[in-house]
């Protein structure tokens, strides 16, 4: 039988991963089952539905959280809708994905930018702040963006069926969608844009926080419980990057179903937050 403090050092390395940071799919060939699925997902599931498989290596990395935070304190179109210029030295190919999440989480499907460096247009999908696009990121937006960005991010950067939600407007829809996401993954806050961390070393850069309601092993089943530790945890844990403040009841403030927590103890609970919701098949 494990010791109280050894269960407490277990259940933390457990949920360090649980934010999307795992459930490793097969990548999508053109015409596969998946494949179809994440059409559907777009046709008939509209936001707050999406999908997230962001590596976290690219998120963490100090190139993309430095072009994040330069991103920020500027309008997203920076004129005749591009972005500014990244370089890829900056944000390789690679890690553009970031910048792509960036805009999905901020603007809404009417809105677009393209990127100067690839030609790549990134097309907006949650509308978290749709206002990033002609004016500096507000911090709302920020704490909003962010909370959505990790919230997107899967460990071996393959795509999974999610929904956000939270108080936002644009997150209002969940509840429509509740039932087809019965697992109640986590919740995130964070502020990415206004850290003051240097951006020096191989550590994330600012500070990110979960808290969860209930474990998904328990939500699985004992008997998921194996294929949820192989496939689900981060346990990379220094690239996840994320801080586990427990449950949710005892570092956060329920209000009307949700929760807002506070980023220290000194800090007035943050309304801010983003919950992610998974497909009861994401335990098989």
């Amino acid at each position: 039988m494990f010791s109280s403090q050894v269960r407490f050092m277990w259940v933390a390395s457990l949920l360090t991963g649980l934010l999307g940071c795992g459930t490793e799919m097969p990548e999508a060939a053109p015409g596969s089952p998946l494949a179809s699925r994440r059409q559907a997902t777009e046709e008939e599931r509209p936001p707050p539905n999406g999908a997230n498989g962001t590596r976290p290596s690219c998120f963490w990395a100090h190139g993309a959280q430095q072009a994040l935070r330069a991103l920020g304190g500027q309008a997203l179109d920076q004129g005749g809708g591009a972005l500014a210029s990244i370089p890829l030295s900056q944000v390789s190919s690679d890690c553009r994905e970031v910048l792509r999440s960036a805009v999905e989480c901020a603007l809404t499907p009417e809105q677009a930018v393209t990127d100067p460096v690839t030609g790549e247009l990134y097309t907006g999908w949650w509308g978290l702040a749709p206002a990033w696009l002609g004016s500096t990121l507000h911090v709302e937006g920020r704490r909003y963006v962010t909370a959505c960005m990790v919230q997107r991010l899967n460990y071996h950067g393959t795509s999974v069926p999610i929904l956000l939600e939270g108080r936002h407007e644009a997150l209002s829809a969940s509840q429509s969608f509740g039932a087809e996401y019965p697992l109640i993954e986590s919740t995130a806050y964070g502020d990415l844009f206004s850290s003051p961390v240097p951006l020096l070393g191989l550590l994330p850069a600012f500070s990110v926080f979960v808290c969860w309601e209930g474990l998904l092993p328990q939500s699985c089943g004992l008997l998921g419980l194996p294929l949820l530790l192989e496939d689900r945890i981060c346990d990379d844990a220094p690239l996840c990057g994320l801080l586990t403040v427990g449950p949710c009841a005892l570092s956060c403030v329920r209000d009307d179903g949700l929760w807002s927590c506070r980023p220290d103890l000194l800090s007035t609970p943050w309304p801010q937050t983003v919950r992610v919701r998974l497909e009861e098949d994401s335990c098989q």
